[in-house]
């Protein structure tokens, strides 16, 4: 007892505290007092993320949050690699996941994780600014010389007060999912000539992002 410790409570504020008891229930502590945090990022980005395999799936989230998502959305697709729903459990051990990822980087904000979707639906929300990560394969056979995938920096534009940013699955988006998306407004954009593994695309995207809209 008497370590001095950090806590947050998941919504911006943090305190230096005191363990001042351990026992079978859990950990007590005193708070000393309230500290600045680091500032969130200038844009609410939600994360609409195609569900992922297993691990992939935790790689993504971790990433994410690190990488200061207000909220992240799983989606079901087309082409995702698993047969059904993975449903409440999978949500709350996601939560698990942004919370210990927010504990490792020192974030006082943990994202929003929120219940399965499917892609139609979250293109109901409006948003801002609204992008689709597109793999330099998807859609058409030429799609990797498309002129109507955006480089992402130029589609960023400047920040918005929000944003979508939608990344699919390991099998990639399905044509008719790039269609849908344009139709709806949809910014579809690619990162590069590369198709990079889908749990990198969130941490590889959100890093160009800010280094467009600042933070």
């Amino acid at each position: 007892m008497g370590s001095d410790v950090r806590v947050f409570d998941g919504a911006g504020r943090e305190w230096a505290a005191t363990v001042s008891g351990i026992g079978r229930s859990g950990v007590e502590v005193a708070l000393d007092r309230e500290v600045a945090v680091v500032a969130e990022p200038p844009v609410a980005v939600t994360l609409g993320l195609a569900v992922l395999k297993n691990d992939a799936m935790d790689v993504a989230v971790r990433d994410a949050t690190m990488l200061g998502v207000a909220a992240i959305v799983p989606m079901l697709t087309e082409h995702v690699a698993v047969a059904k729903s993975r449903g409440l459990r999978a949500v709350e051990h996601w939560r698990g996941v942004a919370i210990a990822s927010a504990k490792q980087c020192g974030r006082a904000v943990v994202p929003r994780i929120e219940s399965e979707m499917a892609l139609a639906a979250l293109l109901d929300r409006a948003y801002d600014r609204r992008l689709a990560l597109i793999e330099p394969a998807a859609g058409t056979a030429d799609a990797r010389t498309d002129a109507r995938l955006s480089n992402l920096s130029a589609a960023a534009g400047p920040a918005p007060k929000s944003a979508l940013m939608l990344v699919g699955p390991e099998g990639g988006w399905s044509k008719s999912e790039i269609d849908l998306c344009r139709e709806r407004g949809v910014i579809a954009v690619r990162l590069g000539p590369r198709t990079l593994r889908a749990d990198s695309v969130p941490a590889v995207a959100l890093s160009a992002l800010w280094t467009v809209w600042g933070w």
